[in-house]
């Protein structure tokens, strides 16, 4: 028997619901409907549908949620009492749903990671999922840019030709945003970095769920198409993890997968490295748009030069009231960008030092796992690729240093963490079957 027929058939409606949920995660801008001034969005939706159907199945349930919570308590119950301790500070005061908002997107990381879990990370839901979420934000944007008489073609010829953003952002993807808005409701061009963080990791999760011989020439096709739009978006935290994230899955793999002699290792290494050269390369070449992205990318913009002066703000307020916090203060109607300085900020002196040691842990907890799959690359044994699995956390964990809504991680983020620990999760599992079943012989009694 084969580790992944071990146990009771994963159920067929399991693994759709774990699909959707993935399938989803690029619409965030969809709404559903407004409770309570939440607005429920589809992927949101789809995410408490999972947790629903998980319900079904309260061994399966469980059994994962208590293993979860083993292996993620250290750096978990650190961001927990973290928020707490936020809510506390908070009340009587505006809160803006500001720790509502981080219960809730946990809460669906957690269920998706159970979810994967309990369809033994099949490979089939990753590639799938991801592949959807991808080419479902295609086709439903096409069908709203067509509504106003624009179409990405269009708009990626002008941008090509003129480098001019500003229609991107507010006469294309805000007026798209705004179309299925409920009425007086004023969406911002902003929410382009949601949808590229949620892009970058259904790319992540589909490349994961790979399982053929040879390139993956689908995955390679859909990536670079993934590649161009964060382009277009110029979601700068996106573009920067995406140069690194890639080379490095490409490098693990390389690895992972294991080469004929030190020499071809070193050879393809040294072609990993000239491929991020050349993409770099490419990026500063001399057109209108190029040099606007170049430009973008120098960190000498207004948005760089707002951040600093948020960050100079903040720690002026800090000094007056270090332990305590000076609640949800704003600097020109914005919270700070950054987890750290925002928790000291809002919050004090212990919630700081509480954001800061689950930061370590799930830092720590990567590296880790990255430093171990390269000593001993047999211990991963899903037939998922491990590379791409590798780089989940990369983007979210570099995100908290420059989001929105003060630093915390945003809906994308939590499902990239929670994509990662599920499927670490479920290669501790399936390596415990497979050592069961190598060990089971050994303790088998000789009949008398």
């Amino acid at each position: 028997m084969s580790v992944g027929a071990a146990g009771p058939p994963v159920s067929p409606i399991l693994r759709v619901a774990v699909t959707a949920a993935i399938a989803t995660v690029t619409l965030t801008w969809v709404p559903v409907t407004s409770a309570g001034g939440f607005d429920l969005r589809l992927p949101y939706m789809m995410a408490m549908i999972l947790g629903a159907i998980l319900c079904l199945f309260p061994m399966q349930l469980a059994t994962g949620v208590s293993s979860l919570l083993r292996m993620i308590l250290p750096w978990l119950a650190a961001y927990v009492l973290y928020l707490i301790l936020l809510q506390v500070n908070l009340v009587g005061g505006p809160t803006k749903g500001m720790v509502f908002r981080q219960v809730f997107f946990l809460t669906c990381a957690l269920t998706l990671a159970v979810g994967l879990v309990g369809t033994r990370a099949d490979a089939r839901v990753l590639r799938w999922g991801g592949m959807l979420a991808i080419i479902g934000f295609f086709a439903f944007t096409e069908y709203l840019a067509r509504q106003i008489g624009l179409s990405w073609i269009s708009t990626l010829v002008h941008f090509l030709s003129t480098g001019d953003l500003g229609f991107v952002f507010y006469h294309f993807l805000r007026e798209m945003f705004q179309m299925v808005a409920p009425e007086g409701v004023d969406v911002p061009a902003s929410n382009k970095n949601i949808v590229a963080v949620c892009m970058f990791i259904a790319m992540v999760l589909m490349r994961a769920g790979f399982t053929g011989k040879g390139a993956d020439r689908i995955g390679g096709f859909i990536t670079a198409v993934t590649l161009v739009t964060l382009v277009v978006f110029n979601t700068r935290s996106v573009l920067l993890m995406s140069a690194l994230g890639i080379p490095l899955a490409a490098w693990i793999g390389l690895i992972c997968r294991g080469v004929q002699s030190p020499g071809e290792f070193y050879v393809k290494t040294a072609l990993i490295v000239a491929s991020a050269l050349a993409l770099i390369l490419v990026l500063s070449a001399g057109s209108a748009a190029m040099d606007e992205i170049a430009a973008r990318l120098s960190f000498e913009d207004q948005s760089t030069e707002g951040r600093f002066n948020q960050y100079s703000w903040a720690f002026g307020r800090i000094e007056q009231n270090p332990m305590v916090g000076a609640g949800l203060v704003e600097f020109n109607g914005q919270n700070v960008h950054n987890l750290f300085i925002g928790a000291w900020l809002h919050a004090g002196l212990v919630p700081f030092l509480l954001v800061v040691a689950a930061y370590l842990g799930l830092f720590l907890s990567w590296v880790l796992f990255v430093f171990r799959l390269v000593a001993a690359p047999g211990s991963w044994v899903l037939p998922v690729r491990v590379e791409w699995v590798a780089i989940l956390p990369l983007l979210p964990l570099f995100r908290v240093w420059v989001a929105g809504d003060a630093g915390h991680p945003g809906f994308g983020e939590w499902i990239g963490f929670g994509a990662f620990f599920g499927l670490v999760l479920a290669n501790r599992r399936a390596r415990g079957l497979e050592q069961s079943f190598v060990l089971q012989p050994a303790y088998r009694v000789a009949p008398s």
